[in-house]
């Protein structure tokens, strides 16, 4: 039997186990999760497997132990995936509306979900806030209480710093007139958020508190469209302003559809970035960090979008210290191809109109300065 679950900040706690027991199956069961910031005890049960999109967050563990295989997939094509896998179960989390129920603080792919699985369980979320999110339609056999929120911390985004914002300065200077944006969470997201001094508008994965605050500011030209939200007060007010379009990545992450937006500009990040403006995502060092996501999807609209361009921002070095920007990433992500534009705290490179040869130079010339000298020499061996 095969068992999916809806994923994002609010995403399904109920431990799959007892789902299965809920509909009557004893034996062995298969699992699909997603993105989750939630580390239930249930995800260390060491009999539990099976496959993701996602492998960083809470789900970095359960990855790196086997029991779950991390999947190379761009999140658009997680409809496709789910429908093709064809779940018996899918757990999708709810909020009361009427007679029936609607998605909480994000749809994702939980909506291709319940369409497509053969019994639907709702996890009610009693406590939680009607968003405006679309009503949960599917083959509907049981609801559940939600969960209270597990003991371990869930996962958080990093806090901008003196570096973020400088990272964030770069980008908005960049921008233009009457831009739409995408980007994430984290420090440099907060910090393009905090640099922004003129109305946009937001088309993104994504939706965060700082995002959210910039309706407040009266920086929001539109209600901002997303698949997924990850915040508090500052998100429900935008709901409650009507500000808020909260809707499936079928439609946020559709090429065609975001790529016919003007001026979109999709502002993303990486682990490391390829003298030749590869990405790499995924791995350091054969550590698995996370997955694709939503990274190529956005890159790839935002460089074939009319006036609108494709950023990468990263900060110049690890944590660790190691440069971000390498001779050859450990694995491409995301195409040379599909970005145009890389920012570090030491300045832009922009990488469209020239060749590879050109890239090199230009993204040596933003690397952290202890690191140029070796980049340097990789590149002129690379001739």
């Amino acid at each position: 039997m095969r068992i999916a679950y809806a994923d994002g900040p609010l995403g399904p706690r109920s431990n799959p186990v007892d789902i299965a027991e809920l509909i009557g199956h004893t034996g062995q069961f298969e699992l699909f999760l997603g993105w989750m910031i939630d580390r239930p005890e249930w995800l260390a049960n060491p009999t539990l497997t099976g496959r993701t999109y996602m492998a960083g967050f809470a789900m970095t563990r359960a990855v790196a132990e086997g029991r779950f295989q991390a999947l190379p997939m761009r999140l658009s094509a997680v409809p496709a995936f789910i429908g093709n896998w064809q779940p018996d179960v899918g757990v999708v989390t709810g909020v009361r509306r009427g007679d029936g129920y609607a998605f909480t603080s994000s749809v994702g792919y939980a909506d291709s979900l319940a369409l497509v699985a053969k019994q639907v369980v709702v996890e009610v979320d009693e406590d939680g806030e009607d968003l405006g999110a679309p009503l949960i339609v599917g083959n509907i056999v049981a609801t559940v209480p939600r969960p209270p929120a597990p003991p371990e911390a869930p996962a958080a985004q990093r806090p901008g710093d003196a570096i973020d914002a400088q990272i964030g300065a770069h980008v908005v200077s960049l921008l233009p007139h009457d831009a739409t944006l995408q980007f994430g969470p984290g420090g440099i997201g907060e910090a393009i958020a905090n640099s922004l001094t003129e109305p946009v508008r937001i088309w993104s994965g994504l939706v965060t508190d700082a995002m959210a605050t910039l309706a407040d500011r009266n920086l929001l030209k539109a209600p901002a469209v997303t698949a997924y939200t990850w915040g508090g007060d500052p998100v429900r007010r935008l709901a409650a302003a009507g500000l808020l379009d909260l809707c499936s990545i079928s439609r946020t992450h559709d090429l065609t559809q975001v790529a016919a937006i003007p001026r979109f500009v999709g502002c993303n990040t990486a682990l490391q970035i390829g003298l030749d403006g590869a990405i790499n995502l995924e791995r350091v060092n054969g550590k698995v960090i996370t997955s694709v996501g939503g990274h190529a999807d956005f890159c790839v609209a935002a460089s074939r979008s009319v006036g609108g361009m494709s950023i990468v921002s990263v900060r110049s070095t690890s944590a660790k210290g190691d440069s971000t920007i390498v001779p050859t990433v450990e694995v491409v992500s995301t195409q040379r191809s599909d970005i145009g534009l890389v920012i570090t705290e030491h300045g832009i490179a922009d990488l469209r109109g020239v060749d590879d040869a050109e890239r090199g130079r230009r993204l040596v010339a933003v690397a952290a300065p202890e690191h140029r000298d070796r980049l340097s020499a990789a590149l002129g061996g690379a001739r």
